[in-house]
């Protein structure tokens, strides 16, 4: 009879999914995470991110181990990647202001206050939505056409004209915020600086004391530009020719940044 009930127990075991009978690493790595043991809970995390792929969610939860650990530059970079996913994440965002503060690091894109705010607005959207919203517009503009040319009424042929009007720059300018959204989340063209300090050159090659440009310090963000490949004797190293916020220029060195 024992041994029938251990079979059966075996069978029943065996026949249930991997997640029931084991807890699942994301579970093992938030446990973690819970206990204070940081680095298990990091390991944990980018294993999951390996195994069934990314979202915006684990880029959060992995930053905010990378801060727990004191490593501003790398919870700068993971928040950064959350919100290229999702850039509605309001918690991401927050942290990320909150890591930036703590490690002094300004965010200056070199644009207005009022231009800052107005992206700010538009990247906290997803695309998907503004894409939405863009196609709601277009058709109301079509149904305000046809109340223009159809109808007899004076003031709704005035409504149907500039509301029509209306209607069509928001569908316009939804269409660009959809792009922009969408190009933020496609290109990989922005990267964090992860070198404690980089000295970037006026050429793509390791700078002599003519050709330093300035240096940049680790959590800053740049646009990539550009990139070559030479080789430094039996190494092929790759540069990228970059943008700061302040629209400065130069060469830095492909791994000291990290794409995001």
């Amino acid at each position: 009879m024992k041994k029938a009930i251990f079979l059966f127990m075996t069978l029943f075991t065996l026949g249930l999914p991997l997640g029931v009978v084991a807890e699942s690493t994301i579970d093992r790595a938030h446990s973690a995470y819970d206990r204070e043991h940081y680095q298990e809970a990091l390991q944990l995390y980018l294993q999951e991110a390996q195994n069934t792929g990314t979202s915006s969610n684990l880029f959060y939860n992995i930053g905010n181990a990378y801060y727990r650990m004191s490593d501003y530059t790398h919870a700068i970079l993971y928040y950064e990647r959350a919100l290229r996913l999702n850039p509605a994440n309001s918690d991401t965002r927050a942290n990320l202001d909150f890591v930036r503060s703590q490690a002094k690091i300004s965010e200056d894109t070199g644009a207005s206050f009022f231009a800052n705010v107005v992206m700010n607005m538009v990247n906290q959207v997803p695309s998907n939505t503004w894409a939405v919203v863009a196609a709601l517009a277009f058709s109301l503009f079509l149904l305000a056409v046809a109340l223009y040319i159809f109808v007899d009424s004076v003031w709704l042929r005035k409504l149907g004209f500039f509301g029509g009007g209306a209607l069509l720059v928001v569908a316009l300018v939804a269409v660009a915020c959809a792009w922009q959204v969408r190009a933020l989340a496609v290109e990989h063209r922005e990267a964090i600086v992860v070198a404690h300090s980089s000295t970037l050159s006026v050429a793509p090659h390791a700078p002599n004391a003519k050709e330093e440009a300035f240096v940049l310090r680790e959590g800053q963000k740049v646009t990539i530009q550009d990139s070559v490949s030479n080789t430094a004797g039996v190494q092929v190293q790759v540069w990228y020719r970059i943008e700061t916020a302040d629209s400065r220029q130069a060469w830095i060195r492909s791994t000291d940044v990290e794409k995001i």
